[in-house]
This record gives structure tokens, sequence and C-alpha cells, in this order.
């Protein structure tokens, strides 16, 4: 028998197209050679290094001083920067980021958990790339941040992210007198959240700092768990998971911490609100 016949030769090339893609993604990190490059520079100074001349550089402020020099050459555009993290974009290639820690380690553990949450649940995360082997830093697709919570975009992605559960809500919410606005996708994302967060932790959400308001919403979603279950979609279940694992809480999942992936889908874009 021919090998070209056997299922060992078809499974392999599929393993060797998957490899060629993978390897053929790398020249669409801009710049990532030059990021491995500084996994040769120190963590950390010694104190004979500290009075060396000129004092040698660590690796934090070599790749800092690096994207510095890239903002201002336009090669790269500063997008933004969190307690932890700084975000770049390039002209080479709009559709990555890299998001880079600085400081504490906390901060590789954020870039990990962004991976880490693309790979167990990548209908809630934007898709993540290579990083360095501590997570240093991570290249991301580019996402969309979503708009103020009365934008029909916002609104429109979240129901087609969370349509059974969505319109359950929307459906019940007059008659049931449940105290939000059923326009703002906010308030909506609020509610699908919380249901997630009580089918996942049970009284992790019952807290005796809740307003009176948000009790009120917590006594709602535990009346109507069951059907909660019986409607969500499969991003709903990983955002069940997802909020298990990562700790997750509900008030957390709000505009400034949504985007939409390339389909239009609500997911999540700041691993910053997960709990260490």
């Amino acid at each position: 028998m021919n090998i070209t016949d056997t299922v060992w030769h078809w499974q392999w090339k599929e393993v060797l197209s998957e490899a060629k893609k993978v390897k053929g993604e790398a020249k669409y990190f801009p710049y990532i050679e030059e990021l491995k490059a500084f996994d040769e520079y120190p963590e950390r100074l010694t104190a004979d290094q500290r009075f060396e001349d000129p004092r040698p550089l660590t690796r934090s402020v070599a790749i800092q001083k690096f994207l510095i020099d890239l903002d201002n050459k336009r090669k790269a555009i500063r997008l933004g920067s969190g307690a932890f993290r700084t975000v770049y974009g390039f002209r080479d290639n709009p559709d990555i980021i890299l998001k880079v820690g600085r400081g504490p380690r906390d901060s590789n553990k954020m870039n990990k958990d962004d991976a880490m949450l693309f790979t167990k649940y990548p209908l809630l995360a934007p898709r993540t790339y290579a990083h360095a082997d501590d997570y240093k830093w991570i290249y991301m697709d580019n996402v969309a941040v979503t708009e103020n919570p009365f934008s029909e975009k916002y609104y429109n992605a979240l129901r087609d992210t969370f349509p059974g559960v969505s319109k359950y809500v929307i459906d019940r919410y007059d008659d049931d007198y449940l105290s939000i606005n059923p326009a703002s996708a906010d308030e909506l994302m609020y509610v699908i959240a919380m249901g997630a967060s009580q089918l996942a932790r049970k009284d992790r959400e019952d807290s005796i700092y809740m307003s009176y308001r948000d009790k009120e919403i917590v006594s709602w979603v535990k009346e109507h768990l069951p059907n909660f279950a019986a409607v969500g979609s499969p991003a709903f279940i990983e955002l069940v998971k997802a909020m298990t694992e990562f700790d997750i809480s509900s008030s957390e999942l709000r505009q400034k911490n949504l985007g939409y992936n390339k389909d239009g889908r609500l997911i999540i874009i700041d691993s910053s609100i997960f709990e260490n």
C-alpha cells in the first residue's frame, strides 16, 4: 500500500500544514526578533553592575527604550498604559498589538492570563500569538473597544453573543420588576454576568457592600437561574467557566473592559480584571 494512502500520512500532513502556518505568521509580528534578543539582558543589576560606566540596562529598561524609540520614529504607536502594562500598535501591521509588562511580575501574569483565556475560552477573548517564555510581552489581535452603553453596535454585539439569555432578560424584566434600563448594553451585560456568576460560584456575589438595587438584581437572577442555564449560548457557558477559573467580578464586565472580535461578538479585552 502506498504510504500516501495511510491515515498516518494525512494526519502528519495536517501537522506540517499547521506548523507551516504558524511559522508563516511569525513575519507578521513586528520586531519580534529584537524583543527576543533582550532575553540576554539581566532582569536586575548586581551591586557591581550598578557602578559600571556605562551602566548596563536591565531587560525591562532596554525593551522600554527600544519601543519608545520606535514610537519616536513613528514605526510604533503607544496605544495606552495601565498600572502594569503598556500597549503598542504597529504601522507595519495594524491588526496586531503588543502588550509589554513593566515592573512587578504581576504584569507578566496578566499577559499569561490573556493567553490562557484565549486557549481555554476562545469565544471570549482576542486571539493571542507569540509571547516571551515568561510572558514579559505578548502579541495579540488588535480589537475595537466597545462604545458607550447606548450604542447600537455594543447592544447588537451583546445580543449576538448571548442571544438566549439577553432575550430572556429583555422579555421579562418589566413584568418581574427588574430595576435596569434594558436599552443600556452595560446594564443588560451586568445581569447576564451576574447570572453567569451565580451559576459559577453561588454566593460569590452576595456581598454586604452591594447596593440595595444590586441585591435586588441578585435576587431576580437567582429566581431565574434554571432558565438562564437552559437558554445559554456556547459563549455564555464559557463565561460561566471563565468567571469561576479567573474569579471575575460581574461588575467588571462593562464597556471599558469589553471589545469586539472579527465577527462582531463581545470579548473580554483586559485580564487586569482577574483576581490574583
